[in-house]
């Protein structure tokens, strides 16, 4: 089950429905093997001027991110089997993880619950 709190999304990779996360060290990847900054990757695939290398460059380090162990030519292939046009979705759910933080937090979120403990718990005096 994906955990929207860390980022996470679902998508079907391949044969299967995959998790897919990216963190601070997946997007420094993406930006270094691409040689862009993750906001002209993200808008390549909002235009559908994207390359193949794009979609495998941040499938792979999404992938990676949630703590799967794929090689890049392993991503490649699943990629192929799934349809460029259904990944470029599953890429542009995923980028657009970055950009939303926290303001989708709900208040069943673990963060919200750990703010109101730690209100109810400090003194009157503070």
């Amino acid at each position: 089950m994906a955990n929207q709190y860390k980022g996470e999304i679902k998508g079907k990779l391949g044969d299967k429905e995959r998790t897919f996360r990216l963190t601070f060290e997946n997007i420094v990847g993406i930006e270094s093997r691409s040689g862009k900054s993750i906001m002209d990757i993200s808008s390549s695939i909002a235009s559908n001027t994207f390359s193949f290398k794009d979609i495998l460059n941040v499938l792979h380090e999404g992938l990676m991110g949630a703590g799967g162990k794929y090689t890049v030519e392993a991503v490649g292939d699943m990629i192929m089997k799934t349809g460029v046009s259904s990944c470029a979705i599953i890429t542009a759910q995923l980028v657009s993880t970055i950009f939303t933080g926290s303001d989708n937090i709900e208040e069943d979120s673990p963060l919200v619950q750990g703010e109101n403990e730690q209100k109810s718990t400090q003194s009157s005096n503070t």
